[in-house]
């Protein structure tokens, strides 16, 4: 299952009452605190009583619930598949959740652990970026993806999309037949047809008063053109001059003068890149894009082949190398040049991926970065192969800008770059390696168990949690052999939770393990550090198991005459499922 389809189950599933309840009451303070925020200044005594009832509220939320996920849509919070939140008529575009969606969050989830600087932080970001104004740069997303927030979780829909760039993505070619599977394909070339249509029927009407008998070459024009292609650096190309080109090109029945015309194209397209004229390079690739498709019931197999050549031809080292140093020397200021070469860039070779890459290393701009991130993600979709390349040679130095690309991409090419990045010396980036492996298939955490001894506590934490949510006879496997093995050499925080997990994922085959922890005597002959919170860890790890079999053994502990043994069994007395109920009554 891929990323999208596990959120949308996860979104729609239905959760016990007790939940909705609690969250609609974390919700109601998580609004109102808010509202306070508009009202008073961040340092003001309403603000900060605001926020401590908010960490109370989800400290209390937290000790009977897992992470509390949200779905954001337009006007309204779901909890699962339950509406628990739904936005004022009065004043929806003052609402934290309208701004939330506005800025393209599908959801958002808060972690145990949440504190008041990470709350005053999200807090201060939403009312930063709560207006649409020209001279505010960034949004709610980019600004939280700066912040790293430690315990706040969210997902964007497609925000490099939703940015400033604004990206046309209705006229891009669609990818090259993968090797993996891809949808959707149908559709695109449908909707690729009826547009073609429309712009031809435009670029006719454009050019009303050229005969047909015109737009055929004569012998006389065809020596003329090539006359012009050897003197073009005198040529000025205009937009009213492709639509004719492109109209003339589509009447060429004959061969040799429609490389005549498609030659002379060339040139321009290269002097358009030169010249900076990126929203004529956009138009003019465009237009031949969607003309002479593949695709394209009117187009010939050899005009389609050639024109496939000559996007190939134009996808030279020596051009890419020209449009990375265009993108470095480019002002942040010439947006609208921006937008126009990104459009342009969606057309060419994957090949061009490796020359983004040091654009996005070495330019200040964020639009400039987000716009490269755009065009790789795309041209990945078509062949992620230059992608793995870069990963290989530059994975370290992209660093979490290699992740943002990969969180766009599925399959299994893509996930082999994700588990390479979990080797990142970066903390922060293995954990979001992690993070997004483990939400694309539960499963890949066994893949991840060796970094169950992860210099990061986080990171341990984090993959013990993931360890946690399922049963797996192969992690129970894995997780008997870590505990069984110098047990007293390892952290006994650490491995208290290595014993908790076993026990939400475990089976009865931990039972043998377990009691042996639990029951043994022989620890009582010596007081090395950590044993007490050992046999602490296995009473917690068979109350957790809650079999038959598992009840019988704390039972023993229970009736020991040895007190440390007893004093583990009161352990459990302590532990509460999500439920809120005691696993020993």
């Amino acid at each position: 299952m891929d990323t999208i389809e596990q959120q949308e189950t996860s979104a729609t599933k239905s959760l016990p009452d007790k939940v909705l309840q609690d969250a609609r009451q974390v919700i109601n303070i998580f609004i109102q605190a808010w509202k306070n925020y508009g009202l008073y200044p961040e340092d003001h005594v309403n603000t900060t009583r605001s926020f401590e009832n908010l960490v109370a509220a989800f400290s209390n939320f937290f000790t009977t619930h897992e992470d509390l996920r949200l779905t954001v849509e337009k006007d309204r919070l779901l909890c699962g598949s339950e509406i628990i939140y739904e936005v004022s008529p009065e004043a929806p575009s003052e609402d934290i959740i309208t701004l939330l969606y506005r800025d393209g969050i599908k959801w958002i989830e808060f972690q145990e652990g949440l504190t008041l600087d990470e709350i005053a932080s999200f807090y201060r970001i939403a009312y930063k970026y709560r207006l649409f104004a020209e001279e505010t740069e960034g949004d709610i997303v980019t600004a939280l993806m700066d912040e790293e927030l430690e315990f706040i979780d969210f997902k964007a829909v497609d925000i490099f999309w939703q940015d400033l760039l604004l990206i046309d993505l209705s006229q891009l070619p669609p990818p090259a037949p993968p090797s993996e599977e891809t949808t959707g394909q149908n559709e695109m070339d449908q909707s690729q047809q009826l547009e073609g249509s429309d712009d031809e029927d435009m670029y006719a009407r454009s050019i009303a008063l050229i005969s047909n008998d015109q737009l055929e070459l004569s012998n006389l024009d065809y020596v003329t053109l090539q006359q012009m292609v050897q003197e073009e650096e005198n040529w000025v190309i205009t937009e009213d001059l492709i639509e004719a080109l492109m109209i003339i090109l589509k009447r060429q029945a004959e061969q040799e003068k429609f490389e005549a015309v498609l030659g002379f194209i060339s040139e321009e397209a290269i002097e358009t890149i030169e010249k900076d004229r990126f929203d004529l390079l956009a138009l003019l690739l465009q237009s031949l894009h969607k003309l002479f498709s593949s695709k394209q019931p009117a187009a010939q197999e050899w005009q389609s082949s050639r024109i496939d050549r000559f996007f190939q031809d134009l996808s030279k080292p020596e051009i890419f190398q020209l449009i990375s140093d265009k993108l470095l020397k480019l002002e942040t200021i010439e947006i609208d040049k921006l937008k126009a070469l990104g459009q342009a860039l969606l057309y060419l070779s994957p090949e061009l991926v490796p020359f983004l890459v040091p654009v996005i290393l070495q330019s200040s701009s964020k639009e400039i970065q987000q716009m490269c991130s755009v065009v790789i993600v795309h041209l990945s979709q078509r062949d992620i192969g230059p992608l793995e390349k870069i990963a290989t040679k530059h994975g370290t130095e992209m660093g979490g800008k290699l992740l943002v690309i990969l969180n766009r991409l599925e399959g299994d090419r893509a996930n082999r770059i994700l588990f390479k990045m979990c080797d990142h010396p970066s903390e922060n980036v293995r954990r979001k390696a992690i993070k997004e492996l483990v939400g694309r298939d539960p499963k890949f955490a066994q893949k991840l168990f060796s970094l169950i001894d992860d210099p990061s506590k986080e990171i341990r934490t984090s993959l013990l949690a993931a360890f946690a949510k399922h049963k797996s006879s192969a992690l129970e496997n894995m997780l008997l052999n870590y505990l069984s093995e110098n047990l007293t050499r390892k952290d006994p925080v650490h491995t208290f939770a290595c014993f908790e997990c076993l026990g939400r994922c475990g089976s009865n085959k931990a039972l043998p393990f377990l009691s042996r922890i639990l029951l043994s005597r022989g620890w009582n002959s010596f007081m090395g550090s950590g044993k007490l919170i050992f046999r602490e860890g296995a009473a917690i790890a068979l109350a957790l198991l809650d079999t038959p079999e598992a009840k019988d053994v704390l039972q023993n502990a229970a009736k020991s005459k040895f007190k440390v043994i007893r004093k583990a069994f009161e352990r459990t007395r302590t532990l509460r499922d999500v439920s809120g109920e005691n696993p020993n009554d």
